[in-house]
């Protein structure tokens, strides 16, 4: 029964329209279905230019997006597995690892690798350029990115602008605590603190999950 369930959640997120031609195309090593599919002859057309070795250095490259829907694991994060997120508290503890408890954890999807973590989940459930450190070359990271900021301002609005960890954590988070600076190359530093609060930039439609 369950492995039946799982066939049908297959089958039911690979005939999204979202990985249709009409939307942002499908699976391919390089895509060939979408606005973003890379012909050579085309100057103009979408083409990975910049990806991550096996080290994870940059490498200059010049092809197309590749994508392997479902292949790395089954299934997608539901609207249960958003709702248990939201629930959780605190949004982040000690050690401040990929073995600590808490809302940031199980967003992130370090908590359970098998279990139903949202934000990597999407990164394996897509696969191909969505899997290492280059992922921002397939334009669905942003969406899912996106559904993750969404996702922590609804957790805000229910629990408050809590971060952690605090300006007194180790030293060894340098870059994490809540008063520390993050670099941008597209705007000026800021830090966790200057962006608990986004709403005088935009605001989302819904936070329903």
């Amino acid at each position: 029964m369950k492995s039946s369930r799982i066939a049908w959640q297959v089958t039911s997120r690979l005939n999204s329209n979202l990985w249709k031609p009409q939307g942002i195309g499908g699976s391919g090593d390089p895509i060939t279905t979408g606005p973003f599919v890379f012909d050579s002859s085309d100057p103009s057309s979408f083409c990975v230019r910049i990806d991550t070795d096996s080290n994870g250095d940059l490498q200059q490259v010049n092809r197309g997006l590749a994508r392997t829907l479902s292949q790395g694991i089954d299934t997608l994060p539901n609207r249960t597995d958003t709702a248990n997120a939201l629930n959780s508290l605190p949004y982040d503890a000690s050690p401040w690892t990929v073995s600590s408890s808490g809302f940031r954890n199980q967003v992130e999807g370090w908590a359970d690798p098998n279990g139903p973590a949202l934000h990597n989940r999407v990164h394996v459930w897509v696969g191909g350029d969505m899997s290492p450190a280059s992922s921002p070359n397939d334009p669905v990271f942003f969406l899912n990115h996106c559904n993750v900021d969404r996702i922590w301002e609804a957790w805000m609005q229910k629990h408050g602008r809590i971060y952690l960890p605090a300006a007194t954590a180790p030293a060894k988070l340098k870059g994490h605590r809540i008063n520390d600076k993050l670099a941008s190359f597209v705007s000026p530093p800021t830090t966790p603190a200057g962006v608990l609060d986004v709403s005088a930039q935009y605001v989302y439609d819904s936070l329903s999950v």
